[in-house]
């Protein structure tokens, strides 16, 4: 297992699905596929674009900080990505079991996963291979940075790890408010392997964050690791962003509710409500029913984020309701 440094240069899952689809789809979604590993990288392979799905994919290694990243439409997007710690990149004793250097392109065909409960990460090729912590001591969180993110959108991260005979079973993923990494925004955990059965590799399941803002600097600070301080793996992940719900009194969107916003009331009194992006009392005129909502709010941030445990379900139609964060695990 090959390990590499990168530090960032740049600052700043029917009928229910049918409806979570067209609830994506109403509020402007956009998906972004990351395959980690690809053909220049250690025992990796890089995912064709288009799959047998007709999804486009980053397939991303080590050592390079990546900009513009396509969506899963083929269309280029602002979306920047790069680690800033030490990771590891490998393919030995994933999806596939044992690999070897030369014989990649063989090995892809073994690999086992159950691509349709997978969905949009069912990529045999992207869950292939993996980063994962550099094997020290100590310190073997691996850390990244998805970067050049929308304000004006709340995100969703789905996260497929997938490991043989690992020393932590688990892996937990969590966002950060900064580069710091001292402020927790949301966390969730995933079996990468069977706990008592350390052969038997995740095939089916994601751990899913939703309702993330972009934080500091319009950036998701990500971290990954096992639960119990050893190497955590990642072999594949999706990005869905979504217009972010009006926070009531956020007259200016802009996530906050602050004296900025008390600024668009008064500019715009006795003129037509929707220049408050439906942050308002609903009354259709700029009036005292719109200050009184902002002085209620005030000091609101739409960016809150719960943990929320879900069901294991494939049927289970998710909500995202204000803004609030919520934590799962499922199958995608």
């Amino acid at each position: 297992m090959k390990t590499s440094v990168f530090l960032n240069r740049r600052l700043p899952f029917g009928l229910v699905m049918a409806a979570v689809c067209a609830l994506a789809a109403s509020a402007g979604a956009q998906t972004v596929l990351f395959d980690f590993g690809n053909d220049a990288s250690f025992r990796g392979v890089t995912t064709p674009s288009p799959d047998l799905n007709g999804n486009y994919w980053n397939s991303l290694r080590t050592g390079v900080f990546y900009q513009e990243l396509t969506d899963i439409s083929g269309a280029a997007t602002t979306i920047d990505f790069g680690f800033s710690t030490g990771v590891a990149t490998d393919s030995y004793n994933g999806p596939a079991g044992a690999t070897d250097a030369a014989t990649v392109d063989v090995d892809v065909f073994f690999t086992d996963i159950d691509d349709v409960a997978l969905g949009d990460l069912g990529a045999f090729e992207a869950a292939f291979d993996y980063v994962a912590g550099p094997s020290l001591p100590t310190n073997n969180q691996v850390r990244f940075e998805i970067q050049q993110l929308d304000p004006s959108k709340r995100y969703e991260l789905s996260f497929f790890g997938s490991h043989k005979y690992s020393i932590d079973a688990t892996t937990v993923y969590s966002v950060y408010s900064d580069n710091t990494y001292s402020t927790l925004v949301g966390t969730v955990s995933l079996d990468i392997q069977d706990e008592m059965d350390p052969s038997l590799h995740n095939r089916d399941m994601v751990a899913v964050l939703s309702g993330l803002a972009p934080q500091d600097s319009n950036i998701l600070y990500v971290e990954f690791v096992g639960s119990n301080g050893g190497d955590g793996y990642l072999n594949s992940m999706k990005l869905v962003a979504t217009d972010a719900p009006a926070t009531a009194g956020d007259f200016n969107g802009d996530g906050l509710v602050n004296a900025a916003d008390y600024t668009v009331w008064r500019d715009n009194l006795n003129g037509d409500e929707a220049v408050l992006g439906g942050a308002g009392d609903g009354s259709g005129t700029v009036d005292s029913g719109d200050y009184t909502v902002w002085s209620n709010n005030y000091g609101v941030s739409g960016s809150l984020a719960v943990a929320v445990p879900e069901p294991l379900s494939t049927s289970m139609l998710i909500v995202v309701l204000g803004g609030c964060g919520l934590t799962a695990t499922r199958r995608h």
